[in-house]
Formats: C-alpha cells, sequence, structure tokens
C-alpha cells in the first residue's frame, strides 16, 4: 500500500460519519502524517488524564512524593462516571500509583479527582504548555464543572504529547505507556489488531463524542489520536475508529 492509498482510505472512512471528526496520525519511522482537522477543538473527555498523569509524576518529583505513599480519598472527590472506586467503601488508603492505574486503564474519575487535589489543574495547565501543547486546556475536575470553561484539545496536541513520550523527552513516560498497555477497554483501537502488538492507549467518551488516542508499536510505531463531536451514532463512529487504525496498523507492517 502507497501512503496515498493509506490518506485516501482514511479519508473515505472519516467521510462516513457525520458531525466533527479530526484525526492526526504520525509513523514514527518513516515521519509520515495524515491530518485532518487536527487543530480543531474538542471536549477532550478522558484522554485529558495522560497529560494529567505526567504532570502528577513531574510535581512528585519536584515535590518529593512517592508514588507508595498512601492516602485516602476525599468524599467531595467521589462522582459518578467511569471508574471503580465509587462502588468502594469511604475511607480505603490507596498508593498514588494505585490511583494513577485506574485513572488510566479503567477511567476512574474518582482517582483522577484525587490526583488533581494534589497537583492541581493551574500546574497541569502549565505543565502542557511547557510541554509545547498550544490548545489544550484543563479547567475542571472529571464531573465536576467551576465555571471556569471546558477541558479542550487537539489531535494534534495529543500527537505531540505521544510522541515526546515514545522519546521519552518527558518525566515518567516510560511508566505511564506501560500503564496505559493494561486499558481494558479493547473495542476501539485494537479491535481489529493483532493481539500480540503493544498499544499504549487511552479513550474519552462523551454522550454524542467518541475518542482515543495511542501509541501503536508496530514494525514502523505510530501515533494516532481520533476525536469527534455530534456522533449521533456512537457504535458506526467506534467502528470507523477501529477501521481506521486497523489501516494504519496494515500500512505500518509495510513501509
Amino acid at each position: 500500500m502507497l501512503f496515498l492509498d493509506l490518506k485516501e482510505s482514511l479519508s473515505k472512512e472519516t467521510s462516513k460519519l457525520r458531525g466533527q471528526v479530526g484525526l492526526y496520525v504520525k509513523f514514527l519511522n518513516s515521519e509520515q502524517e495524515y491530518k485532518h482537522n487536527e487543530n480543531d477543538q474538542f471536549w477532550a473527555a478522558s484522554t485529558i488524564k495522560v497529560p494529567i498523569a505526567l504532570a502528577f509524576l513531574a510535581f512528585t518529583k519536584n515535590n518529593e512524593l512517592k508514588l507508595t505513599d498512601r492516602i485516602s480519598i476525599e468524599e467531595s472527590n467521589y462522582v459518578k462516571g467511569s471508574g471503580i472506586l465509587k462502588l468502594i467503601d469511604n475511607g480505603a488508603l490507596l498508593t498514588y500509583k494505585d490511583l494513577l492505574t485506574l485513572m488510566l486503564i479503567v477511567s476512574d474519575n474518582t482517582a483522577t479527582n484525587q490526583i488533581l487535589d494534589i497537583v492541581d489543574p493551574e500546574n497541569v495547565e502549565e505543565f502542557i504548555k511547557n510541554v509545547g501543547l498550544k490548545n489544550t486546556t484543563v479547567r475542571h475536575k472529571m464531573m465536576i464543572k467551576a465555571g471556569k470553561g471546558p477541558n479542550l484539545t487537539t489531535p494534534n496536541d495529543m500527537g505531540i504529547l505521544l510522541e515526546k513520550m515514545y522519546k521519552n523527552e518527558l518525566f515518567g513516560s516510560e511508566q505511564i505507556l506501560k500503564i496505559m498497555q493494561e486499558q481494558l477497554d479493547r473495542t476501539r483501537i485494537p479491535l481489529y489488531l493483532p493481539n500480540n502488538i503493544d498499544i499504549s492507549y487511552k479513550n474519552g467518551s462523551l454522550e454524542q463524542a467518541v475518542h482515543e488516542i495511542g501509541l501503536i508499536r508496530s514494525k514502523n510505531p505510530f501515533i494516532f489520536c481520533f476525536y469527534s463531536d455530534d456522533q449521533n451514532d456512537k457504535r458506526a463512529t467506534s467502528e470507523v475508529l477501529s477501521r481506521c487504525a486497523k489501516l494504519c496498523f496494515d500500512y505500518s507492517q509495510e513501509c
């Protein structure tokens, strides 16, 4: 398959969807890129948990915190939505590593809110800007909107972040990517990919939005960042996402 063929196939897939769609793909060995509305801002949903996790690790380093330290969850941080901590009795002592793991592999909102209590959204935004993400904001906790605006990002910003993580340019990159490999929801990027391929990925969903970002370590490793909004059929959107990921994987094995 030629790269031109891949681009045409990806465009054909994304054109099946109504509403807003953004896709950024980069093959890291050949440095070929596919861009479709890559600078459009989307509500970040749970994909914002990746930069939050990295900002938290930087915070622990600067403040001499250990990931093995244990804390209890503040009652105000228990929220609905994704995750399992909402089902556990109050007062459980968890390590910081436990919280990071839960927020990345089951997208736990309560764990994320506890992490944000420690690192603070303003510090996360400062970290994000220092990394070079120009169109990403962290303004509120999960499921708690404080009137400061939405959490936003772009496919291109998340692509920049994942490439820096791949190159180990950010403190804790390898650790976060390893945790992301244990993600439990395999219904999007991994759906049509072989089980023996290492994939570090994070999903995100809203009422009419289906997102997923990932680093796929194929023969020619690639970054894949898919965002959408105003989608009336989330199942169809997920299918297009999965098919786009498969097209990119097949190309990565040939180029």
